[in-house]
């Protein structure tokens, strides 16, 4: 449930409702049954518990701060199966086994077994081949109403070739693996072997292509990763865990972007391993004004300075700026910091210090 949904129902029980992933482990331990369903319930002292979505091992529920009767949790629970349960009969059988890989690659992502190859059990591995661009669409619809898959396998299809599966992972996320194909045909100059950057570059227009394409079509926040070409058999494990946490930092660090690039976030990788107290003091501490980064347009100097490798020409075209206006700018920042952004030391401590205070001061 979205927190439209979460909000509606607590005003109706007159009680705070909020989400909560439970495991299945935790669910027996608060008192819940072995292989809970949609619409089983748990009353506590003083929440209850009630299961909207079963995806792999995991337990979507709400939490609602109040008692419910048996009959408010029988009502509730009706409600919930029949606004959560698509018709198991409606689905075709790609989408079944799609659903039971996806059940598979949630189970092993839990586990951390990053490793694991696709089971000859899934029948949907004879449709796994080596070279498969892979993207996870993450899609936060506003008023929390997943697409059917049949219609976004459509709208997916529109875009990219036929050879490409859809898998449904969690709630409102999936993973798209598409022939590797798509970018010698996404590719202007013909080039029959394509080079590492402009491989890059056409899986980030793709990635872009994609994500303009799912927001006009179903609206709410969506957020894509893509990877470089997989062997899927072997590592669709591994990259649905590389492209959740690529989204995850790209969301942590990045608000407001919507597309993903693994390759962009190495430093946010080591920097969001570092404990909060200790990120908080090294702020503190290197900054010569604490108020340096609350200045929008010094903000925005520097993220473009850094996209385009402290480039000062290409930095002026992409700020739409003269040249001299940013070495204004720059020298700006170098008087009141005391960090000079042209020299290579002094932009990778900007750069850190500009990531971290992003992240300690929003909070």
């Amino acid at each position: 449930m979205n927190k439209t949904r979460l909000q509606q129902l607590g005003q109706l029980l007159n009680a705070s409702v909020v989400s909560k992933v439970l495991t299945g482990a935790e669910w027996e331990r608060e008192g819940g049954k072995k292989n809970p369903e949609v619409g089983d319930a748990i009353q506590l002292k003083k929440v209850c518990l009630m299961v909207t979505r079963v995806s792999g091992t995991q337990l979507i529920c709400i939490e609602i701060a109040a008692e419910l009767t048996s009959v408010e949790k029988q009502l509730l629970g009706w409600a919930v199966q029949q606004g959560g349960v698509r018709p198991v009969s409606n689905a075709s059988d790609l989408e079944r086994q799609a659903r039971r890989m996806g059940d598979w690659i949630q189970q092993s992502v839990t586990a951390g077994e990053w490793r694991a190859e696709v089971p000859d059990r899934m029948e949907l591995r004879n449709r796994l081949f080596d070279g498969m661009v892979p993207f996870l669409l993450l899609c936060e619809q506003i008023e929390d109403k997943e697409p059917a898959y049949a219609e976004l396998e459509k709208t997916i299809h529109s875009f990219i070739s036929d050879d490409t599966l859809l898998i449904p992972l969690r709630e409102h996320e999936w993973l798209i693996l598409s022939s590797d194909r798509i970018l010698t045909e996404a590719d202007n100059e013909g080039d029959e072997v394509l080079g590492h950057e402009e491989t890059k570059e056409l899986l980030a227009n793709l990635a872009e292509g994609l994500h303009q394409l799912i927001t006009g079509e179903w609206g709410g926040e969506c957020h894509i990763a893509v990877g470089e070409p997989i062997i899927p058999s072997e590592s669709v494990v591994r990259i649905v865990g590389t492209l959740r946490e690529t989204t995850f930092l790209g969301r942590k660090f990045h608000v407001g972007m919507q597309v993903h690039l693994p390759w962009l976030v190495h430093l946010e990788r080591l920097l969001s391993g570092i404990p909060e107290m200790v990120r908080s003091r090294f702020v503190e501490e290197m900054m010569g004004r604490p108020d340096l980064f609350t200045d929008s347009e010094t903000v925005s100097t520097l993220d473009a300075f850094f996209s385009m490798d402290c480039n000062v020409s290409e930095t002026a075209k992409k700020l739409y700026i003269h040249r001299n206006t940013l070495l204004y700018r720059l020298d700006k920042i170098k008087h009141e910091a005391g960090l000079d952004v042209r020299s290579f030391n002094d932009a990778v401590l900007v750069r850190i210090l500009l990531l971290l205070y992003k992240v300690t001061k929003r909070k």
